[in-house]
Parts: C-alpha cells; structure tokens; sequence
C-alpha cells in the first residue's frame, strides 16, 4: 500500500507526504498499517506549526483494504467533510472510514489522502 497525503491549508499548504507500507513507514502488523498524526516530532506525519494539533491526535489506518481514519482523543478534534460536500462541524468518534480525495480536518489543517497504485 502506498499513498500521498496532500497538505491543503496552513503553514504547510502544498506540501505532498508520501507513504509506503513496503518501506517501513509507519506501524504494521499482520492486516493493519497505520500512519500516526500529530504535533510531537515522533508522529510519522507532524504538524509541528499548528498549535490546534494536540501531540499524538490521529490516525490514518488501512484494513481490509479500506482506509480509516482515527481520532486519538484529540483536545480539538478530526473533523471529515461529509457527503453533502458541506464540512461536518462535529468532531468525529472512534475511528470512521475515509474515501480517497475526501478532505478532513486535523486542528486547522486541512489534508486529503490520494492512494498510488
């Protein structure tokens, strides 16, 4: 699995990560891969520039061939634009499914995730 994660807004707006399960990035274990977001330097994906970005605050994870995105308990919440194309002003819960392209919101980040086949 590999794929790109667009910075859309802030300090950082532009800016592409690329991910790859097959060259060590992230956390992997038999059926799950995982890509950890937050402020401390430690997240495989910082957003040391955004102070609304609490230390350890999501995850992007892939299973089952799908993604999901996790919110870690956050101070300020992951936010995802919904399917009306309006942003969901509500934080979300636990860990929800993500499509490809689809914004969501990590403090006052903006990203989209775009898998490389």
């Amino acid at each position: 699995m590999k794929f790109n994660v667009m910075i859309m807004s802030g300090s950082e707006d532009g800016t592409t990560l690329t991910y790859d399960s097959t060259q060590g990035d992230g956390q992997q274990t038999d059926n799950t891969w995982q890509i950890s977001i937050g402020r401390k330097e430690e997240n495989d994906l910082c957003l040391r520039n955004d102070t609304y970005v609490s230390r350890y605050h999501a995850k992007i994870i892939f299973k089952d061939n799908r993604l999901w995105l996790q919110d870690c308990d956050s101070t300020n919440g992951t936010f995802i634009e919904n399917e009306h194309d309006f942003f969901d002003d509500h934080p979300i819960k636990g860990t929800i499914s993500i499509a490809e392209n689809q914004l969501f919101r990590i403090g006052r980040t903006w990203l989209r995730i775009q898998v490389i086949e």
